[in-house]
């Protein structure tokens, strides 16, 4: 690419949105705001970088964009929010008494492979609940993110739910660890019981009920009735069972609440298993084959910065929500339009537009431009 070419296209990655499309998209975060002001979360404004060890751990170092500051020290464009909201949690909000309930809605930076539809540039809708009893916060979580989905009249939406902790007892009992374990994960992930049953055959010792259990788990999902049958495919494994009556509890609330048509289990739901430490979602709906938003619990983070809390979260990509009302018809946007104000004089069209817009008119002041 010539050096002119650079200068009139933007980067791969990045997007520019203009007009129609830019209202489009602030329409989807303002329904979305307004959801999360209407539960009592409190707005945060991170900021956009900060120190790069802040967003250490192995989901997000490969994926972060540093560089050096002018004092020598390493700083990073923020990769997510989550790790900024638990530092700023630790320091800043400290003597603030728990639960800590807080949003954002803002962009952030990290490498992603180049594949179709993926961004650098990504803007994300979401919250962290901190503190507080662990059950009813997960429950409250997925009932604010059930009410974005429906504010935006996303049609179809299905909040895939699971729990690491069954995945966690049962790899625990069988012993695994290392590279096997992280192929094992992949293999339970992609819903795989072959490749499951050939990663356990290269494994000595692995109990049989606990192999039996790993290959069941890539393919226990559905209704809430699937946890029924997991508590017999799991009830040897106390953490497992421990876990499922975490996330029988949680969907219980969410169906005593009139959510249970939005709720699907899915044990086989065991990605960032260095990360989460109990419940994990991810949101899908009908006409988007990937998903456009997820959370979970992660009690372990905020003890990294100094102080240990409980915590959950989720959030919406802005960028996938669009795409997705777009594919099922309901990214339209009233039409605008505004009154043309001129004058015999560049003061006294000025003066009308003043007046105009005082009296909350949109208008186009055109003294000056061709008739």
């Amino acid at each position: 690419m010539s050096g002119r070419e650079r200068l009139v296209q933007v980067p791969p990655g990045v997007q520019c949105f203009v007009g129609d499309e830019a209202r489009r998209r602030r329409s989807v975060e303002e329904k979305v705001v307004a959801v999360f002001e209407g539960w009592d979360y409190e707005e945060i404004i991170p900021p956009l970088f900060d120190y790069a060890d802040v967003f250490a751990g192995e989901a997000l170092a490969s994926r972060t964009y540093s560089f050096v500051a002018r004092d020598g020290s390493v700083l990073a464009l923020r990769p997510d929010f989550t790790s900024l909201l638990a530092k700023i949690a630790a320091g800043r909000l400290r003597d603030r008494q728990a639960p800590l309930r807080l949003y954002y809605s803002g962009e952030v930076v990290r490498y992603e492979p180049v594949k179709a539809g993926r961004q650098n540039e990504l803007y994300q809708m979401g919250l962290e609940h901190l503190g507080g009893d662990a059950r009813a916060a997960d429950a409250e979580v997925l009932a604010i993110a059930a009410e974005c989905l429906e504010r935006l009249g996303v049609e179809g939406f299905v909040l895939a739910v699971g729990h690491v902790g069954v995945f966690a007892g049962l790899v625990e009992a069988a012993g695994l660890a290392g590279e096997r374990l992280a192929t094992l994960r992949d293999r339970v992930e992609s819903k795989d019981p072959a490749g499951v049953r050939q990663v356990l055959q290269g494994e000595g010792g692995v109990p049989q009920e606990v192999a039996v259990a790993l290959e069941r788990l890539t393919v226990l999902g559905g209704g809430r009735e699937a946890l029924d049958q997991a508590g017999s495919v799991f009830g040897f494994c106390p953490p497992a069972r421990a876990a499922l009556d975490e996330l029988r509890a949680v969907t219980d609330a969410l169906a005593a609440a009139g959510l249970a048509r939005h709720v699907a289990v899915d044990l086989a739901e065991v990605r960032g298993l260095d990360y989460y430490t109990g419940l994990v979602f991810r949101v899908f709906a009908p006409d988007l084959g990937f998903e456009v938003g997820g959370g979970g619990r992660y009690d372990a983070l905020l003890a990294r910065f100094g102080r240990p809390l409980p915590a959950v979260g989720f959030m919406l990509g802005l960028d996938r929500v669009a795409l997705l009302l777009e594919r099922q018809g309901r990214l339209a946007v009233a039409p605008r339009s505004a009154e043309a104000v001129r004058g015999a004089s560049l003061g006294e069209a000025l003066a009308r537009a003043v007046a105009r817009r005082a009296e909350g008119v949109r208008v186009r002041f055109g003294n000056g431009e061709p008739r």
